[in-house]
């Protein structure tokens, strides 16, 4: 894997400010972070022979992208259903007052709850979608539950998740 274990990285569900400012990217920037999409776990050398740089430019790029944070972290991706968690959905979260303290205690809810993988605090008809794989119609039936204590709900059956890698 790419970086060193010594390297402080930071990780999407961590870094809750949004940067003022894109950092500057070239070409061979984009190349190294469309490769390390298709294959995390790739060797530096290898990377940089897929690039057509030397090692150590590679190894230094990859570096400037980790500090940038443009490269939030490494991991691997793991079949849900494999796991037990193959019922996905998208609970939508309106809450009776958007205080602070209203929307925390929901999140609080949710943070602390096994099923739910994302939340996204958002503008509009709700204040939080949340992306939840359960094990079972249960297990959401029951999520829904607890979150219905504190806000209304409106739960949509994902029948299919595709990721796209970030392109430019």
């Amino acid at each position: 894997m790419p970086g060193t274990a010594k390297r402080s990285m930071k990780f999407a569900w961590q870094n809750d400010q949004m940067a003022s400012q894109p950092p500057s990217l070239d070409e061979i920037d984009y190349q190294i972070i469309e490769a390390l999409q298709a294959d995390g776990r790739q060797s530096l050398r290898t990377l940089a022979r897929v690039i057509g740089l030397s090692a150590a430019a590679t190894t230094a790029r990859v570096h400037s992208l980790e500090d940038q944070e443009v490269i939030l972290g490494y991991q691997a991706v793991i079949d849900p259903a494999k796991v037990g968690r193959g019922t996905k959905a998208l609970i939508r979260v309106t809450s009776a007052s958007s205080t602070t303290k209203a929307v925390k205690l929901i999140e609080q809810v949710a943070r602390e709850h096994p099923a739910v993988r994302s939340i996204f605090r958002t503008l509009g008809d709700s204040d939080q979608v949340l992306f939840v794989e359960a094990t079972d119609l249960e297990e959401l039936d029951a999520l829904v539950d607890d979150l219905g204590r504190y806000c209304a709900t409106n739960t949509a059956m994902v029948v299919e998740h595709r990721r796209n890698p970030v392109a430019p």
